[in-house]
């Protein structure tokens, strides 16, 4: 019986899912060659991913010719970077021919992209406006007189109420695109998570050390999260002297520029770290598996999450864990320090006598069967929620 109700469950589940699952940008673009550039972009950045997962949006498309002369002006984007500019492409809100010509024309109409949901834009830059004009449709940047601004070309293809791809005329690039972007520490502020790194980079002085490296052969930077320092043993840090923590931070850094390519390939590999330049040791192994990196220190083990900033000589990544070198510490400083022992509850007192002719305790009644009960209510809340969840489908649908 509860075999039968799982099954009816799945299947109802499973037809939802299937539901739910009403477009996929990279099929859609392959009908399209003049976009192969974009798609290819979407594709390998993730971003398409990110598309997939979403329902009522709008996706702005360059052609080839376009993307092509944008990327030869701008040689050098990090990927990273250039993810988030193809961020910044995606509209949270159907946007097809329709929908643009009923804007209002007295005023633009302001519209969030992805960008904007990842918290690494400053402000509303991760915002478009909307001029719905006698000449045409212009999309631009939030930032009023910004020169990187894009006319509607055509609807290339929608799919009602879920997605609207839409060909623009250039690329547009959110404020602060054009600038600097070597500088590390203003790349990890960006992501929130790496306050405690940041802040030890600076007290050692070690952030100008990667900084003047980012030349020649180039850096690989291994930055741990906060959640990674909080999980140490209290003190284990704080208790270094400046030369330790100098060389603790200076392992976190690989001597030359070792995309994550290069890194998936490698296994059981001993590599140099820049505190290798200034003592014996202070080697990482690195090895790779199911292109999941791990970095082996001989006390701690820490994995690859994501690529932090990638443009040659230099990439950064945020790891899990971090990284203690043997010659600095033992395994001890892994383990967090102990929580306070619960307090033990009083034990309970005799109970009271009973007077003496006082009438014995009632008989306890029969038992009810096990799960007699239990099996009617499952089974009933079993039923609702199906019923619930056939009419949320048959609605999409």
């Amino acid at each position: 019986m509860a075999s039968g109700r799982t099954a009816l469950v799945a299947s109802v589940l499973l037809s939802c899912i299937v539901v739910s699952s009403a477009f996929n940008i990279t099929t859609m673009l392959n009908q399209f060659p003049s976009f192969s550039q974009m798609n290819q972009l979407l594709s390998s950045s993730g971003v398409a991913n990110d598309i997939n997962a979403r329902k009522s949006i709008t996706v702005l498309v360059v052609s080839n010719d376009v993307l092509n002369a944008f990327t030869a002006s701008n040689p050098n984007v990090d990927t990273v970077k250039m993810a988030d500019l193809l961020r910044y492409h995606v509209l949270l809100q159907f946007l097809g021919m329709d929908e643009l010509k009923a804007l209002p024309t007295s005023n633009y109409t302001s519209v969030t992209t992805l960008y904007q949901t990842t918290g690494r834009a400053n402000n509303n830059d991760g915002f478009l406006n909307i001029y719905n004009l006698p000449s045409g449709f212009l999309i631009g940047p939030s930032v009023a007189g910004s020169s990187s601004n894009a006319t509607v070309a055509a609807n290339i293809t929608h799919e009602a109420f879920e997605i609207s791809v839409i060909q623009i005329s250039s690329i547009l690039t959110p404020v602060g695109f054009n600038s600097a972007t070597g500088d590390l520490i203003q790349v990890l502020t960006k992501f929130n998570v790496y306050t405690m790194f940041i802040s030890l980079l600076k007290e050692s002085a070690v952030d100008s050390i990667f900084a003047g490296r980012q030349t020649g052969g180039g850096i690989t930077v291994f930055a741990p999260t906060d959640s990674a320092f909080n999980s140490l043993a209290s003190g284990s840090i704080q208790g270094l002297s400046v030369s330790d923590l100098k060389l603790l931070m200076q392992y976190h850094a690989l001597t030359s520029y070792q995309p994550l390519s290069v890194l998936q390939n490698m296994v059981n590999s001993p590599v140099s770290t820049i505190a290798s330049t200034i003592a014996s040791g202070y080697l990482l192994n690195v090895s790779s598996a199911a292109k999941t990196v791990t970095l082996h220190t001989g006390v701690s083990v820490a994995t690859i999450q994501e690529t932090l900033y990638d443009a040659t000589p230099t990439t950064m990544f945020g790891i899990d864990q971090v990284l203690l070198p043997s010659e600095l510490f033992s395994k001890a400083a892994l383990v967090p320090s102990p929580a306070e022992a619960p307090v033990p509850e009083a034990a309970p007192g005799p109970k009271e006598a009973k007077a003496p002719g006082a009438a014995p305790d009632a008989a306890p009644g029969p038992e009810k069967p096990a799960g007699s009960t239990a099996s009617v209510v499952s089974m009933s809340v079993v039923l609702s929620a199906v019923a619930l969840i056939a009419s949320s489908c048959l609605a999409a649908l």
